[in-house]
């Protein structure tokens, strides 16, 4: 009875031991990120003009890119879910505006004609879900799947203003405690936003005969399913 009693007690201890060693990995946490995140597409333009009788139209695309800082707020929980398993259900959110200069119309030669436009994107944001691995009692490696959305705006009047951003994405990465409270996050992620398009409506005179005075121009631009690679490092604390 002894014996059977000795061994039950060493293995709670254990178990104890193990559970308070991963505790470390489990309850609620809030981080502040910064990453560099690579932006690209393929950006399409099409230039319609309607006169009487007659529609014209002339496209053009390429590919286009941008690399970028970011900084995003990182709150969540994790839940115990097994042996050296845990499962957090977590939210980001960027406070930062980003903004994207282009000119179009006019002769870039003599700068004549030319308008500015500016892209804009803010209040981006993810809901995720993170299972996530012990490795020791200090690592862990997690994968994440998020849904991620933004507003965005195109200056300018007469503009037909592009869709919020919204895609789903993926990542992968190591979280390591400094302190029992204190951890750092290193992560790679990947996401892949639907394709965004706006439009300008502009009256321009016409000189050919038989035309109206004034004819309709229309500028599209696609932006086709704009994706973004990222590096992040996260500084968070557990409570």
């Amino acid at each position: 009875m002894k014996k059977i009693l000795s061994t039950t007690a060493i293995a709670g201890s254990m178990c104890l031991l193990g559970t308070s060693a991963f505790a470390q990995f489990v309850g609620p946490y809030i981080g502040i990120s910064g990453s560099v995140a690579g932006v690209a597409t393929t950006g399409t333009k099409t230039t319609s003009t309607g006169g009487v009788g007659s529609t014209t139209a002339n496209t053009g695309e390429g590919p286009a890119g941008i690399i970028t800082p970011l900084a995003a707020i990182d709150a969540g929980y994790s839940f115990a879910a097994g042996k050296g398993t845990t499962i957090a259900v977590g939210a980001t959110w960027n406070p930062m505006k980003g903004e994207f200069d282009a000119k179009e119309g006019g002769s870039a030669d003599t700068n004549s004609n030319i308008t500015n436009r500016t892209f804009a994107v803010k209040d981006i944001y993810s809901v995720y879900i993170q299972p996530t691995f012990e490795i020791n009692k200090d690592a862990a490696f997690f994968v994440k799947g998020f849904y991620t959305a933004g507003q965005t705006s195109l200056s300018g009047t007469a503009v037909t203003k592009p869709g919020d951003l919204e895609g789903w994405g993926g990542s992968a990465g190591l979280r390591v405690m400094l302190t029992k409270d204190a951890f750092i996050q290193v992560e790679a992620a990947y996401s892949q936003y639907d394709t965004l398009t706006a439009s300008i409506a502009e009256s321009v005179a016409q000189t050919a005969p038989g035309n109206l005075l004034q004819a309709t121009v229309t500028r599209t631009f696609t932006a086709k399913d704009p994706s973004v690679a990222e590096g992040r490092i996260t500084l968070g604390f557990k409570f």
